[in-house]
């Protein structure tokens, strides 16, 4: 038996109004990621990857085209249904971090897990996460004591510690250094070992190296 592929969208369309202008985000869009494969998203600032990551995470709902993830259309769950289902199946890392700013770096990593499974399973679970992401002695710093980097592999932890069956990252390495980048890469690699689909929108060849496949959006539309 053929298996179901882990994200699959089907002539996707994202169109908008912005002020007297139409934009077309995405344009006939077709893709299926089979489940395990880390795929690469490459192209310009406007080019409909975030928006692209957004629908395949239920963030966002396209104007016309199909779009599943897990074999559920999320376009049609309710909020609740929607929000069980991105908070059992899938991780988020955003451009924006949205870190939460009176936390300190171990309590946001520990936050996703926390409140399901108790703070005596999550601590540990956070620590060995900052430790990966060479964080262990900023563990106790809130966002605004870290640098953009640290916030970065803060949020990364974060989006991990639940391991997602699918992990989408926006931009994940943008302004790291090589050793950093290193960092990010074997917490992805752990995760794409134990089967866990992910999808990077990233400008950073050093990350797309490490890729199965990448793909390139040029202006709302897909070139393999």
């Amino acid at each position: 038996m053929t298996e179901k592929p882990a994200v699959s969208v089907r002539n996707l369309w994202k169109i908008f109004k912005q002020g007297s202008r139409i934009v077309k985000a995405l344009q006939d869009v077709s893709l299926e990621v089979p489940p395990g494969e880390f795929l690469a998203l490459r192209g310009s600032s406007g080019s409909g990857k975030s928006t692209l990551l957004n629908i395949i995470g239920g963030l966002d709902i396209q104007t016309k085209g199909e779009a599943e993830t897990l074999s559920a259309t999320l376009s049609s769950l309710g909020a609740h249904d929607l929000g069980a289902f991105r908070r059992r199946n899938i991780g988020f890392v955003f451009q924006e971090l949205t870190l939460v700013p009176h936390l300190t770096a171990i309590e946001n990593v520990m936050l996703p897990l926390a409140f399901e499974a108790g703070k005596a399973r999550a601590r540990p679970l956070a620590e060995d996460l900052l430790q990966q992401a060479g964080l262990a002695d900023r563990s106790t710093h809130r966002p605004r004591e870290l640098s953009y980097g640290e916030r970065q592999r803060v949020a990364l932890a974060r989006a991990v510690i639940r391991d997602p069956r699918v992990l989408l990252a926006d931009e994940p390495t943008a302004n790291l250094d090589d050793a950093n980048v290193d960092r990010v890469w074997r917490i992805l690699a752990a995760l794409r070992e134990a089967g866990t689909t992910i999808i990077v929108a990233t400008h950073d060849p050093r990350l797309e190296a490490h890729a199965d496949r990448i793909v390139r959006l040029e202006q709302g539309q897909l070139r393999q």
